[in-house]
């Protein structure tokens, strides 16, 4: 094939002639691949489900319309495609197999990727668990990382063009309107009126997308690289995790408009998707691109980072040495201590503890052994719950320890009281700790909201 003009384009092909129907029949055929049945149809043509009969698998079909089949702008831009799903080998991309013609019919082999699209688990469910959400936006980032490895720009990126398997592994597919940054005259969109009144494609000047989900840059008509698909990727997944794109607009200046004025924060929008996931979606909406992720690769590892971490319960005792590493600093302080300042080792413990979930993210015994205190459910843990469930698994001991250095100075009444009050308590934290290497409910769950020591780094 041409790389810039296919034959037929050369040689038009008279339509009238060949087989061009509306809607292939089931049994027709294409080459080796044997339509089976109408899947789905768009602006720029159908796809079936079909059959590859030389490897015996199942693939989907996607054809080219016939009154853009005589186009050869269009049979380049169906060409292009093809190419760059081909050269696209990434498990987040939907692959292609074959392109080619048969008497009159553009078509093109492809992956069968039958799950539904994003934009239909979003219509039938609504917003998606941030959960869920998350995974695809590192898949999805992943998969753009290589694309971009190949100078390659999406340029059409919606929940719509992400496609999920039996599996709900989301896969990036339609790169109609894909470009490459080798070239200087990649950068010029393709817009040709037949496209004008496809449903979900907006066209202002040289400019073609999906207005809610298009960079500033984009809907200016300028030079694009691998930023206005960051941008593209931050709208899909806000969509995702919002219900509704971030900017809803008839026209490119509408659009352009209600980015300058800013678009509300994930967060405002739905205030129960973590504060670092939400950060990263709302960056890579910023109206300069120079303010965004500057590549997918950064993109991914702040997502990677962001993402739910896999769920190992620990052994009772790894639980036991964490809280040996806690306690043991605290010990130490005790015992020089207690006469003269037995305030001492009660006071380092709250530190301990509190450093080391501010900085951490757990306390240093916790951390030690590579422990964590939140759960994918929980999200975000703010730092004032996570001293609180801190205070309520160790604050026993404080107690504890103020009472014995009370009873050595002979303020027995008051001691009693705060070592009764402290092994009641030391009760209560070790009900609710023990459960949770069963996986069951705990008392520090119910109080806080965070399980007590469940991940792994």
């Amino acid at each position: 094939m041409s790389e810039t003009v296919p034959p037929t384009a050369l040689s038009p092909v008279p339509l009238t002639q060949v087989l061009v129907p509306a809607e292939l029949s089931p049994g027709t055929f294409l080459h080796h691949f044997r339509v089976e049945q109408h899947l789905a149809a768009g602006g720029m043509g159908a796809v079936y489900l079909g059959y590859d009969t030389s490897l015996n698998r199942p693939v989907a079909l996607k054809t080219l319309r016939p009154e853009l089949a005589g186009d050869p702008s269009f049979l380049v831009r169906f060409q292009r495609e093809a190419q760059s799903q081909a050269n696209l080998v990434h498990p987040h991309v939907v692959q292609v197999y074959f392109v080619g013609e048969e008497r009159g019919v553009w078509f093109m082999a492809m992956q069968l990727v039958d799950g539904g699209s994003l934009q239909d688990a979003v219509d039938r469910n609504g917003p998606l668990p941030w959960t869920d959400v998350a995974t695809h936006f590192l898949g999805i980032a992943e998969a753009l990382s290589e694309a971009a490895r190949l100078g390659i720009v999406h340029r059409d990126l919606k929940p719509a063009n992400v496609l999920l398997d039996r599996y709900g592994i989301a896969h990036v597919a339609d790169f109609g309107l894909a470009t490459t940054t080798h070239a200087p005259s990649d950068h010029d969109t393709l817009v040709r009126r037949p496209l004008a009144s496809a449903a979900g494609l907006s066209v202002a000047g040289s400019v073609m997308g999906t207005l809610p989900y298009m960079a500033p840059e984009q809907l200016r008509g300028e030079p694009l690289d691998q930023r206005a698909d960051v941008y593209g990727l931050g709208a899909t997944i806000y969509h995702l995790l919002t219900g509704r794109p971030p900017v809803e607009a008839r026209t490119a200046v509408d659009a352009l408009r209600q980015i300058q004025a800013g678009v509300t924060p994930v967060r405002r929008a739905r205030s129960d998707v973590p504060r670092a996931l939400a950060s990263i979606v709302d960056l890579c909406l910023q109206p300069d691109a120079a303010a965004r992720f500057q590549s997918h690769q950064e993109l991914a590892r702040a997502v990677r980072h962001a993402a739910p971490q896999p769920q190992v319960v620990p052994a009772p005792l790894v639980r036991i040495v964490a809280g040996l590493l806690d306690l043991l600093p605290a010990i130490g302080l005790f015992v020089p201590f207690v006469e003269k300042a037995p305030w001492a080792a009660p006071v380092w413990l709250a530190l301990w503890l509190a450093l080391g979930i501010a900085f951490l993210g757990a306390s240093p015994g916790q951390w030690l052994m590579r422990l964590r205190v939140r759960t994918s459910a929980d999200g975000d843990v703010p730092l004032l719950r996570a001293l609180t469930r801190a205070l309520l698994q160790w604050g026993w001991a404080i107690l504890l320890a103020v009472g014995y250095s009370l009873i050595t100075h002979g303020v027995e009444t008051t001691a009693s009281v705060l070592v009764i009050a402290g092994i009641g308590w030391g009760g209560l934290a070790l009900l609710g700790t023990l459960p949770a290497a069963l996986r069951k409910p705990t008392l520090v769950d119910r109080l806080t909201r965070t399980r007590v020591l469940v991940d792994v780094r």
